[in-house]
């Protein structure tokens, strides 16, 4: 028997394509805060608290830090949940050709 897995843009495999696609939400978001340039763009586009992508990139340097930015992890923990409807389009749009596209095993024929 056949199994299905699902591959990741970066290359990487997934037994379910909610897995498959948790991660290129986790890898779209994180190639974005990276963009030293444009934290303030990128957090408040995410809505995120003004410095979170320095402190969550370089890593927080008090435990008092880390507390105070709770309601960004919140809003990165929807993000990746897939519960933004801000999500970069691409995304979306592979999620749903995915839904059409079934295994061989698993298509209807006409009879």
């Amino acid at each position: 028997m056949v199994k299905q897995v699902w591959q990741s843009k970066d290359g990487a495999l997934f037994d379910t394509e909610d897995d498959c696609l948790r991660h290129e939400r986790a890898s779209s978001f994180l190639a974005e805060i990276q963009s030293s340039d444009q934290y303030r763009r990128n957090e408040e586009r995410w809505e995120l608290q003004e410095n979170f992508s320095r402190s969550f990139l370089e890593g927080f340097q008090r435990v008092e830090d880390f507390w105070n930015y709770a309601e960004s992890f919140r809003v990165l923990s929807d993000i990746l949940d897939g519960k933004r409807p801000d999500l970069p389009k691409e995304i979306q749009a592979k999620s749903q050709r995915n839904k059409k596209l079934l295994p061989a095993s698993k298509r209807r024929t006409a009879k």
